[in-house]
């Protein structure tokens, strides 16, 4: 197989722009629709809670706003596969499948994770400078004579601040895997694809957790290794053997998403 045929930078930066200018109202209307929400759903938690929010507040709703955004984000890619007609006109692009796959993969997921935190980092904080020029009795403050308010902007330094070295990688490694996950989905099941995919990896995991359970605790069947990685085994060798499963899982089910593109464009 010629280079070119596989990936060309020239012909994938045509295809990318125009990709952006068939989808940016799609896109815009998207991330305008994520924005909203943070907004409003921030004014009115600052409205109903008040001392705790700066604290818990902000990080549960960032946690909670990624990962149901980049489940709707990824779960829904390669949308010119979902129906006959719009595939036949996808495939009349001269571009080659590792250059959609990628063009997929770099907006759906390694875009997403850089404009998320800005835009809830961004409406949020328009959210604090309204709640703020707001005030009422119990949100009141006075220092040095100066009336000030408690609501501050989110830190995502007490994100990760609070946790232990190591895990930070390991939970961002997983959430990448998530996403990807919920990608091969896409391009697996025309319809449906998020609900299938949730539904198909729920079962997995129930499964294995119900193997594993049965084993070491109904049945105690505890090998010699089992008890070995629980004594031996630091948090830190543990956060690293989690990164690299999860990145082994996640490499694997790109090259399953790839194959199945490959084979939509086949038949």
């Amino acid at each position: 197989m010629k280079t070119n045929q596989f990936f060309n930078t020239k012909r994938f930066v045509k295809y990318t722009k125009y990709s952006i200018i068939s989808n940016y109202r799609q896109t815009l209307l998207f991330w305008g629709a994520i924005g909203f929400a943070i907004l409003a759903i921030s004014l009115l938690s600052m409205w109903r809670i008040h001392s705790s929010w700066n604290n818990e507040g902000w990080i549960t709703l960032f946690l909670l706003g990624f990962y149901v955004t980049g489940l709707l984000n990824s779960g829904f890619a390669f949308k010119a596969f979902r129906s006959k007609e719009r595939t036949i006109t996808e495939l009349l692009i001269p571009v080659s499948t590792f250059e959609r796959f990628v063009y997929e993969f770099i907006t759906k997921i390694i875009a997403f994770l850089l404009l998320f935190p800005t835009i809830f980092y961004a409406t949020s904080s328009i959210a604090v400078i309204f709640r703020n020029a707001i005030p009422t009795q119990n949100s009141l403050a006075t220092v040095n004579g100066l009336t000030t308010y408690p609501f501050n902007t989110i830190s995502f330094e007490q994100l990760s601040g609070n946790l232990e070295p190591g895990l930070f990688g390991m939970l961002l490694m997983l959430s990448i895997l998530v996403f990807i996950l919920a990608l091969a989905g896409s391009a697996s099941f025309r319809k449906l694809p998020l609900v299938k995919t949730i539904v198909f990896v729920g079962l997995i995991l129930l499964t294995g957790i119900g193997y594993f359970y049965l084993m070491l605790e109904k049945l105690h069947l505890r090998h010699p290794w089992v008890e070995s990685l629980e004594h031996n085994l630091s948090a830190q060798q543990g956060f690293l053997i989690g990164k690299l499963t999860f990145a082994s899982i996640a490499v694997i089910a790109l090259i399953f998403t790839y194959f199945r593109i490959k084979e939509k464009e086949a038949s």
